[in-house]
This record gives structure tokens, C-alpha cells and sequence, in this order.
């Protein structure tokens, strides 16, 4: 097929552009790479470069190291995504499977009080109240129950769930499939990339949250890893959790500290995200336009 000029030039331009754009991109999180490798004293004089010249380890070392609540905070992330996002799919998948059924009685009216919550919510202060009167706050339990049903994602979801043919789930019903095993063994296989996108959703909400750590969690030992880098990044926790390791107070990497928690805080998303990606893509855009 031969290309016009027109087209040849037009196409040229979109990798130009695309290109500028994943530089543009790339360079902002390149820099906080470098930066927590860099000597604090260089950073102070020099300011941010794209090569270190003097290359220092003293910001993850103060991380890192033996007491450090960092430890403790990544577990707690890493506690309730991993937990926090098995249950939220599992209900989400529960929930909205149900209200995908056609023979389920006041379908139309249950899915309606799910999407109410999308356009109006109790108030920050009814929630608090309900949390208070289960008594999960300043618990890990405080930090997922909150987080684990988003409408969303059931509606999200749901579609994937309505353009499976009822051919195929009366099929398993006439072979002796009950709901469970049928939902188990056939609905969710076949809408892997939609389960692959809510799960994503659900990491990234747990991973990131740290305004209901704010809210409910008095514990540090309960911290999560957000809610450490939020008072890390105010300098309100750094001085008392890194003063016992540096002498010198003056000779704390700040900035480094700064951009290592940065670096070890989004690393496991990094690492996840391009195992899941041609699902992730598939099932938002599929998702988005079936139902």
C-alpha cells in the first residue's frame, strides 16, 4: 500500500509528538531517581541533575535501616492492598454478577442504590460516626473495609459480565452448574480483563490511600506506606525516626529521603503494572463501551 506524503508526514509528526511526551514523562521520575542518590551537600550546592556526581546511599540507609519505621509501614501497605483488594474483587465480582442476572428480582433497583453512590455520599461525618460505632478504627481492618466495594468498578464489571451469551451459563445450568461454580469456573475466566482491571483499580486505591489512615489511625505501627510519606514529606516524622541514626541533624538527607520514598513507594506498582497491561488496556476500554 503506498503512503501519501501527506500521511507520511502526518505520522512523522505523531512520533515526534509521542516521543516528546514520554520524555516529558520519563525525565520528572528520572530525576527523582537520581536525586536519592546523590549526596545531600551536592544537592544544597548544585541543585538536581541528571547524573550524580557524588553518588551517596545515605537516604535509603536511613530508610532501611534496622528501626526504621518504613519497614513497618510498607508491610502494613502491602498487608492491606494484598488482602484489601482480594476481598473488594471478590464482593465487587459477587455484586455485580448478581445484578448482571436477568432472572434476578429487583435487579434495576439494586443496581440503582450502587450508583447513587456515585453521585451523592453520607458526609465525612456520618462515615466517621458508622466507623466509630464498629469499632474498626486504629486497626488494620480500619484501613479496607472502607475501600472495599467502589460502584465503578461493579458497573465496570457488570458489562463484561451481561456480554457473556446466555447460551453458554444455561448450558452449564442444564449440565448441573450451580450459580457458584458456574460463576467460578466459566463467568470470571471469560471476563479476565475486566477482573484484571478492577484489580488494578483496587491495588492502586489501597496502595495509595493514606486519608483514611489520617482519619482513623493513631497507632505508628499501623501506619501504611502513603501516610508515612506524607509526614515524611512535612518533616514531621523524618526528624524523630532518623536523629537516633544521624549524629548531626544538619547532615540528614532530606531531599533524598524525599525521592527514596518516592522511588520505593511507586516500585511495586512498576513492577506489576506490565504483567497486567494488555488486560488492564482491554478491559478499560472494552469494558467502558459494552452493556
Amino acid at each position: 500500500m503506498q503512503l501519501s506524503p501527506a500521511y507520511k508526514v502526518f505520522r512523522a509528526f505523531n512520533y515526534v509528538f509521542l516521543f516528546i511526551i514520554s520524555l516529558a514523562t520519563f525525565i520528572p521520575f528520572y530525576l527523582v531517581v537520581v536525586v536519592s542518590f546523590t549526596l545531600e551537600k551536592s544537592i544544597s550546592l548544585k541543585g538536581y541533575q541528571l547524573f550524580p556526581r557524588q553518588l551517596s546511599f545515605a537516604a535509603y540507609e536511613a530508610l532501611l535501616s534496622k528501626g526504621s519505621r518504613y519497614i513497618d509501614a510498607y508491610k502494613v501497605s502491602v498487608t492491606i492492598t494484598v488482602i484489601g483488594t482480594f476481598f473488594a474483587v471478590l464482593i465487587t465480582c459477587l455484586l455485580a454478577y448478581a445484578i448482571s442476572r436477568k432472572h434476578l428480582r429487583y435487579r434495576n433497583h439494586i443496581a440503582f442504590f450502587v450508583y447513587f453512590t456515585l453521585i451523592f455520599n453520607g458526609g465525612l461525618v456520618p462515615w466517621y460516626i458508622i466507623v466509630g460505632k464498629l469499632g474498626i478504627k486504629d486497626s488494620l481492618l480500619g484501613l479496607i473495609l472502607p475501600l472495599l466495594v467502589n460502584a465503578f468498578n461493579v458497573f465496570l464489571i457488570r458489562n463484561y459480565f451481561r456480554a457473556i451469551p446466555d447460551a453458554i451459563l444455561e448450558s452449564a445450568t442444564i449440565d448441573g452448574s450451580g450459580e457458584l461454580r458456574t460463576f467460578f469456573r466459566i463467568v470470571l475466566p471469560l471476563a479476565l480483563p475486566g477482573l484484571a482491571t478492577i484489580t488494578l483499580f483496587y491495588m492502586l486505591a489501597y496502595w495509595n490511600e493514606w486519608f483514611v489512615a489520617l482519619m482513623l489511625i493513631n497507632t505508628k505501627e499501623l501506619y501504611p506506606l502513603q501516610f508515612l510519606l506524607r509526614q515524611i514529606l512535612s518533616t514531621v516524622l523524618y526528624a524523630a525516626s532518623a536523629k537516633s541514626q544521624i549524629t548531626n541533624i544538619g547532615e540528614l538527607p532530606a531531599e533524598g529521603i524525599k525521592m527514596a520514598t518516592v522511588v520505593l513507594t511507586v516500585g511495586p506498582i512498576i513492577f506489576v503494572y506490565p504483567f497486567i497491561q494488555k488486560y488492564f488496556i482491554k478491559g478499560l476500554v472494552v469494558g467502558a463501551v459494552k452493556g
